[in-house]
Parts: C-alpha cells; structure tokens; sequence
C-alpha cells in the first residue's frame, strides 16, 4: 500500500476522532449509512475507499478533503495557549479527555509557579506528555482541543 494514501487514512481515523465520535457513534449518528465495521476497515486500509466515498465521509464528518492530503509534520513543535477557565467547565463533564487534561494542566500550571488561572502555554514536552496520558496521536489531539474549544490558540511552527 503507498506510504501516501496509509498517511490519508491514518488522517481519516484522526478528523473521525476529532469529531469526537467512535465508530459506533458514526454508525448510529449516520442511522446506518456509515456501518462501523465498513469505516474501520478504511481507516484500517483493509477496504478500498473511494474518491467519491471519501468525499462523502468529510463531508459527515464536517471536514474538507484536503484534510486527508495534507501533508503534515508530527515533529515539527507546536505552540498553543490553553484557555484554562473553559477547561474548568469541560472538568464536570462525563469526559475523561477533558478531566486528563485538567488534570494535567493543574499540576504544570502548579509547577510553573504560573497561577493566574486564565490561560496556560503549551509546550512541546506538555503536548507530549498529553499524547503519552490519553494514547492519541498528536493531530488527533489537537483536534480533540479544537473541538472542545480549549485552544486560544495554535500554530505549527516554522
């Protein structure tokens, strides 16, 4: 299988992700027209997935296409402003996403000696640390921060 189009579905798997939905959920959310084991077996890449499927698919998912061609750099650092007031709010809720990195953040924030409660930068070593706790990729994390709207900021830098 090409290194490219493995990239594309690993990519798939992450904007799925981002979305906040399990395989399940996108079968039930798309009341069967996506089948769980039919996705999975794209991300998988043991299931051809068509252009025009795969159009369709972002489109469910409320992505653009390009976003399985973009190429992107997993080690390339990222720099972003955590916005630790909304994430006081995302604490209460059933998540356990958003409790880890509550949690996490508390204790950097603690060891900064950075108090002020309102925002936090993340580092490089945080965001890592972040993936290592929750078993995501760094895409599928970063989505996962963009979709619960704890990102003031963030930027891949040059």
């Amino acid at each position: 299988m090409d290194s490219n189009y493995k990239r594309s579905l690993a990519r798939l798997r992450a904007i799925r992700v981002a979305a906040g939905l399990t395989l399940r959920q996108v079968e039930i959310k798309s009341r069967g027209k996506w089948k769980a084991v039919v996705v999975g077996s794209y991300e998988r890449g043991t299931r051809h997935l068509s252009l025009m499927r795969a159009v369709e698919l972002c489109d469910f998912y409320g992505a653009d296409l390009s976003e399985l061609g973009a190429a992107r750099n997993e080690n390339e650092d990222f720099r972003a402003i955590l916005d630790l007031k909304r994430l006081a709010l995302a604490r209460n809720l059933p998540d356990d996403l958003s409790r880890t990195i509550s949690r996490l953040a508390g204790r950097i924030t603690s060891m900064r000696g950075d108090l002020n409660g309102e925002v936090l930068s993340i580092r490089r070593q945080d965001l890592e640390n972040l993936q290592f706790l929750t078993d995501m990729t760094r895409s599928e994390l970063i989505g996962a921060l963009r979709l619960r709207e704890l990102l003031l900021q963030g930027e891949r830098l040059k």
